[in-house]
């Protein structure tokens, strides 16, 4: 059962079986550059799986494979979880090279901040992406998100956005 659905995507919860297929997505230095560079290895993405599985179980919500509502292929992955096993609420996502530039990133997103607010009732929700992520940068100015600063994450230089449930459904037609 899909935890978020758009118009062209749907979003499952992760499930052991796709430890490969996720190590796959992350391997191609494209989409690993923003994802820890030489340090995005199969023990770090273990590490991430594990963390979504936990996650899940415990709040319900989590990152999840995302795929073509008329495939099961797995294009991404992305949602929402907690940023650094705190308080705030960070939305996250990545696609496979293969599916950039057809605003697949933007129409996630955007789902996800509405789940967020309005079936969550967040307050507030993060995004942190590297840097010289431009494309992602765009995302979230797209949807609304604000820089607030920089921060290091995972040994990298990343910029934090942030958008408050008002600023986002306040600017929805």
């Amino acid at each position: 059962m899909p935890m978020l659905e758009t118009e062209r995507l749907s979003v499952r919860p992760f499930a052991e079986e796709d430890f490969d297929a996720l190590v796959a997505l992350r391997e191609p230095w494209e989409v690993r550059q923003y994802l820890g560079g030489a340090h995005n290895t199969a023990e770090f993405t273990r590490m991430r799986l594990d963390y979504y599985l936990h996650h899940h179980r415990q709040y319900g919500y989590s990152m999840g494979v995302i795929s073509l509502k008329d495939s099961p292929v797995m294009i991404g992955w992305g949602g929402l979880q907690h940023f650094n096993h705190g308080d705030e609420i960070e939305v996250g996502y990545a696609f496979a090279q293969a599916h950039w530039g057809r605003g697949l990133a933007t129409e996630l997103a955007s789902g996800c901040l509405t789940f967020g607010f309005a079936t969550l009732g967040l307050d507030r929700i993060i995004a942190v992406a590297d840097q010289a992520n431009t494309g992602s940068r765009r995302v979230m100015e797209k949807i609304g998100m604000q820089h607030e600063k920089d921060i290091v994450h995972y040994g990298h230089p990343c910029v934090y956005y942030a958008v408050s449930r008002e600023a986002f459904l306040g600017a929805r037609p």
